[in-house]
């Protein structure tokens, strides 16, 4: 009988040593798991950090670039003007048409300081803009002077040559409730706030956040 018992007794603790045994090994493997998918889950933490970094700098690098690409169109464009509302002739002669009408006015501009006057696509049953470019600055200057006397004596409108970046900056500032007016000049935009402080806004400019500064 003791002899049973203590066999039974073995087989028992051999058993019990076997589960022990087994589910150790079941622990081991289960850390070992975790292990792995720790350090996968570091390194696609890490991966994930690297692409954001990237994005965030091909983001900058994007912007950079297209403020760069805006100034130089710009830039181009500093000794031109746009005349909106001239009345459109067939067989017409640019620009001394225009200039014959500002004649008028005592307001004379050599042809010689023009390099090329020609219409450009417009609004739908208007007469298309006339684009001018002049050889040197101080010529458009001095038209520009004239603007407000010729604007109303032909009823035209001229403008400044912006670039598409620009004139859509320029539309957010006359839309936005804390600017009071904003302008174009020399190759910058340019907005006034509700004190009257000037402010310079660039294309990707939050304009809240610059109103702030």
């Amino acid at each position: 009988m003791m002899v049973e018992i203590q066999t039974n007794q073995e087989k028992v603790e051999q058993h019990f040593k076997s589960e022990v045994s087994r589910l150790c090994a079941r622990i081991d493997s289960v850390e070992f798991d975790n292990a792995n998918i720790l350090e996968k889950n570091a390194s696609l933490h890490k991966e994930n950090r690297l692409l954001k970094e990237e994005i965030e700098n091909t983001g900058r690098r994007a912007t950079d670039a297209m403020q760069l690409s805006n100034w130089n169109e710009q830039y181009s464009r500093k000794k031109n003007v746009i005349i909106f509302g001239f009345p459109e002739k067939r067989g017409e002669k640019l620009p001394h048409n225009f200039l014959n009408e500002i004649g008028k006015l005592d307001v004379n501009i050599d042809p010689s300081e023009i390099v090329a006057a020609h219409r450009i696509p417009g609004k739908p049953d208007k007469p298309r803009p006339i684009l001018v470019k002049f050889l040197r600055m101080e010529s458009k200057i001095a038209l520009l002077r004239n603007r407000k006397l010729i604007n109303e004596k032909l009823e035209v409108r001229i403008s400044d040559d912006v670039t598409r970046l620009n004139q859509g900056l320029l539309n957010r500032l006359y839309l936005h409730e804390d600017v009071t007016s904003a302008w174009y000049f020399n190759g910058h935009i340019y907005g006034t706030d509700n004190n009257g402080d000037r402010h310079r806004f660039d294309i990707y400019d939050n304009i809240r956040q610059k109103l702030k500064s």
